[in-house]
């Protein structure tokens, strides 16, 4: 499969990630280096990732979780009989129990009751797979958007542990990459632009703080340059075959300030007490 729009049940989340074409992910890793794209080992899924998973459904597709998935909130030990007939009528990683359960239901009700957040009952496409050419390459790449409206805006759920310092997860992470990317690849795809790209960030802990965020136009024209170094440097690396690896020098190193700033304190606390 190469080109072309896939809705999920065309197209299943494993598929995706065994179709040909470069993601936003191995972007990620040619940026690292190429030696760590062209080597990456397979990652297996985790309990974590299971949640993930869950939660999407839950925020996304809240009639289709409430039919697949199963919440045992006040049940917290797997050996409990209750759990067990659970697990052979909706399999492991769609049983949910004591915390895990009550996160994923409060994050839900946090964005449901969010009225700047209403954009994600619209109707739309959930887990739509896109795949296109790079105009530039003529490398296949290929994206899977969260939601997308039927007016064309790009939804992308994220978790966060504190909300006013997603600006920091934006640039840790590369979300404003991802922006770039997503929206390039749908017009590259469909020769329409997005309507727009929101985040929807939601706080992991209670309350579950949450908020819709856009990027401006800076960190969209830094995310562009960024996936556009990537991209044609896995060009180069499929023309010559070489998937050259990071060649540091030979560095001291030197303590964050932060860690300085804190053994400074509590030296003083000690001294002082």
């Amino acid at each position: 499969m190469r080109h072309g729009i896939y809705t999920s049940d065309q197209l299943s989340n494993e598929d995706y990630h065994r179709s040909d074409g470069i993601s936003k992910s191995g972007l990620d890793l040619i940026l690292r280096s190429p030696a760590h794209y062209r080597f990456a080992e397979k990652r297996e899924a985790t309990r974590a990732m299971e949640i993930g998973t869950a939660l999407h459904c839950a925020i996304l597709e809240p009639e289709r979780f409430a039919s697949e998935y199963m919440l045992l909130r006040n049940c917290t030990d797997r050996r409990a009989s209750e759990y067990k007939e659970a697990v052979k009528v909706w399999g492991v990683e769609r049983v949910l129990t004591g915390a895990e359960a009550a996160r994923v239901a409060g994050m839900q009700e946090s964005v449901r009751n969010n009225p700047h957040l209403s954009m994600l009952a619209e109707p739309g496409r959930c887990e739509l797979s896109v795949f296109a050419t790079d105009p530039e390459t003529g490398i296949v790449v290929r994206c899977r958007f969260d939601k997308l409206t039927d007016d064309g805006l790009a939804i992308d759920l994220k978790k966060t542990q504190d909300i006013r310092d997603f600006a920091k997860s934006v640039a840790n992470y590369g979300y404003h990459m991802q922006a770039a990317f997503y929206s390039d690849v749908w017009e590259w795809a469909t020769g329409e632009p997005l309507a727009g790209f929101v985040f929807a960030a939601v706080e992991e802990q209670m309350p579950h703080a949450s908020a819709p965020i856009t990027l401006d136009a800076e960190a969209l024209d830094i995310g562009r340059m960024l996936y556009r170094r990537a991209l044609n440097e896995y060009a180069e690396c499929l023309n010559t075959g070489e998937w050259p690896g990071i060649a540091m020098p030979p560095a001291e190193l030197q303590l964050p300030g932060w860690y300085i700033n804190q053994f400074e304190n509590d030296a003083e606390v000690q001294i002082n007490e």
